[in-house]
């Protein structure tokens, strides 16, 4: 099985990022990741506005799958996460709703038997992916945001047993991952959850001639469309329209019917709600059921 440590991460997605590994279509592999702040933050004394947070959210990689072309889709099968024994949480109070008394803070947090405590309340911990992608092929964009290919998506449905669908638009795809959460909520309101390093294993195949405008995301029985935008409208007007595309594409329905069936079976959920217009901070989902003999692929 192969393997890609910790040494080899990016803070950007680019096509010119050198590849760390180089696998076939089908391979298991295994990504080392650093937790989002590099290992900087250590201890509660330790505050987000004392660092150079300049750099964040290093993601290990990219790998090169053999096969992959633009137009492809790259399928990512979470088969496990593993996290370390200790995560961090900083709260920054200017993301997201501006608060009475929302002071900065960072709390660490143990980690033992898939659980954590939040002061006195014990949490079951579901770790997830925040940023997963693959390269562009027209310009950088930093792993701290969100586009078209992925990055900082923070949907807490990036998960074990998910496959996730990325857009292919330059030779071998480059996928990077990193910025694990050992747990997160919807909306991730002050701008973190419990940031933690840890280990990814993924099974990557090539889907040839996809033609995916955002990743998606398949999990819990539904297909969800992944997008951003500089506002939470412009995020889910984008999400309706390719999941409306994709339904009139791949299931036969006319225009009408497409937007009818979203009405009647769509969800609607927050990934990253910021409210920030820097970076696509505002990252949505729309989901439709998955259905035997029907694929939104």
């Amino acid at each position: 099985m192969i393997e890609i440590d910790n040494t080899h991460y990016s803070y950007v997605f680019s096509k010119d990022n050198k590849p760390a590994a180089v696998c076939k279509s089908g391979d298991v592999v295994t990504f080392v990741t650093l937790d989002c702040y590099n290992g900087l933050i250590q201890n509660e004394n330790d505050v987000h506005e004392e660092l150079d947070t300049s750099n964040c959210n290093p993601a290990t990689g990219p790998l090169y799958v053999e096969g992959a072309m633009p137009n492809d889709a790259l399928k990512v099968t979470v088969l496990d996460i593993e996290v370390d024994d200790k995560g961090v949480m900083v709260n920054y109070p200017d993301c997201g709703t501006t608060l009475p008394n929302n002071k900065p803070r960072t709390k660490v947090f143990s980690i033992k038997d898939g659980k954590t405590m939040f002061n006195d309340i014990e949490i079951e911990l579901v770790p997830m992916i925040g940023v997963i992608g693959t390269a562009p092929n027209d310009k950088d964009v930093p792993t701290g945001h969100v586009f078209e290919n992925g990055g900082n998506m923070d949907s807490r449905l990036n998960k074990s047993g998910a496959a996730i669908y990325l857009p292919v638009n330059v030779e071998g795809a480059l996928l990077s991952m990193g910025d694990l959460h050992a747990s997160m909520g919807d909306g991730e309101m002050v701008g973190t959850g419990i940031e933690v390093a840890g280990k990814v294993k993924v099974q990557v195949e090539v889907i040839k001639n996809a033609d995916l405008k955002w990743p998606i995301t398949d999990a819990e029985g539904y297909w969800f469309i992944n997008t951003c935008g500089k506002t939470c409208d412009e995020a889910i007007a984008a999400g309706y329209k390719e999941m409306h595309r994709l339904l009139v594409k791949n299931y036969g329905f006319d225009e009408s019917d497409a937007a009818m069936y979203i009405s009647l079976q769509g969800r609607l959920e927050a990934s990253q709600a910021c409210l920030s217009s820097e970076g696509g901070g505002n990252s949505f989902r729309i989901g439709t059921p998955k259905l035997k003999e029907k694929t939104l692929i």
